[in-house]
């Protein structure tokens, strides 16, 4: 009992939907990404080997990027995510242009803008640029 909550993984704090809805995503400036002619955005993520990794990119001259082709909804959400536009802002924008019900367009928004922070893409601001 003592060890596991020595040990115990601290849970990342929960966040109400509400205010989800109220905050502000914003590209990571190290980020950058084209637009290719379909209108389909594709992000390069500079990579920054270490440690071993390091040493063998050096020699064996590996990719010093990492290219990411996004679908067209993402497309879409990755051009918003400018610090002008609201979550909320977003979650419409996805139901009247791709004709989604709000649940599903803010449920698969919500999981988009998650990975995408986990990564390191956006950030999230509680005020409007």
């Amino acid at each position: 009992m003592l060890l596991r909550r020595l040990f115990r993984r601290n849970a990342p704090p929960q966040i109400d939907r509400k205010q989800v809805l109220r905050l502000y995503p914003l590209r990571n400036a190290a980020v950058r990404s084209e637009q290719n002619a379909d209108g389909v955005y594709i992000l390069i993520v500079p990579l920054q080997p270490r440690g071993l990794f390091g040493w063998f990119s050096r020699i064996f001259k590996l990719p010093h990027e990492h290219r990411i082709e996004l679908d067209e909804i993402g497309s879409a959400v990755w051009a918003l995510c400018d610090g002008r536009h609201q979550v909320d802002a977003i979650v419409q924008r996805l139901v009247q242009q791709f004709k989604l019900e709000r649940r599903e367009a803010e449920y698969s928004l919500f999981a988009f803008l998650n990975t995408l922070s986990r990564r390191g893409f956006i950030v999230y601001s509680k005020k409007r640029l």
